[in-house]
């Protein structure tokens, strides 16, 4: 009989201690969605995504304040939910097609930002152009995600693009060399590095931007 009370207290602690643990997630998950929300709404703010000077500008935040967000522990999930739902905001309309010019842009700003060769500048265009809508938030969330995403479609159309008119052991023999693990691993690193090295240049150039003005002030 004690024995029954005691697993029954037991059972109501237990009970009790998971209502408060997702009480707790519930209201830190709140919390960090109305700061990734406010924070990208004020970059997100009075853009003209016709201008480029603007564009490059809003993409450059876009991808620092992620990096910040990221860097401050929050969840990307919550990251990729609110900036999607502040992205198709932008022109006003959240059924409007503001992804696709979205997506449309972007290339445009990285073709100009990263040193690439002509086959690897189309392999960006088809990896950004074939994004599904909620995949976009994440190029800015996850250093590692268009790199292996454009590793994925390098490899595809490679083979595609290039085979084309070769004997099937032939065929066999180039995708082995290139479709493999090592290959892909090598590739993947190699556009990180590139996007790092944007973001890095991104950085620095605000930072050098905020030290003339503040200089300015206090000259």
């Amino acid at each position: 009989m004690l024995g029954d009370q005691r697993s029954k207290m037991s059972l109501k602690k237990i009970v009790k201690k998971n209502l408060n643990d997702t009480k707790t997630v519930k209201v830190t998950q709140l919390t960090e969605s109305k700061i990734v929300n406010g924070r990208f709404s004020i970059i997100a703010e009075s853009v003209n995504l016709h201008s480029k000077i603007q564009t490059t500008k809003f993409f450059n935040k876009l991808f620092v304040e992620s990096k910040n967000l990221v860097d401050m522990g929050i969840s990307t999930n919550i990251i990729n939910e609110d900036l999607i739902m502040v992205l198709k905001g932008l022109m006003g309309d959240e059924n409007s097609q503001v992804i696709d010019v979205l997506k449309d842009r972007l290339i445009t700003y990285l073709e100009s930002k990263l040193d690439m060769d002509t086959f690897e500048k189309e392999v960006l265009k088809q990896s950004i152009m074939e994004l599904d809508e909620d995949e976009f938030p994440q190029v800015f969330s996850d250093k590692r995600f268009l790199a292996r995403i454009i590793t994925d479609t390098f490899i595809r159309e490679f083979g595609e693009k290039y085979l084309d008119g070769l004997t099937d052991m032939t065929k066999e023999l180039l995708m082995n060399r290139i479709d493999n693990e090592d290959f892909k691993r090598e590739l993947e690193d190699k556009f990180t590095t590139a996007l790092d090295s944007l973001l890095d240049s991104i950085e620095s150039n605000m930072d050098s931007k905020l030290k003339g003005i503040r200089d300015s002030v206090l000259s």
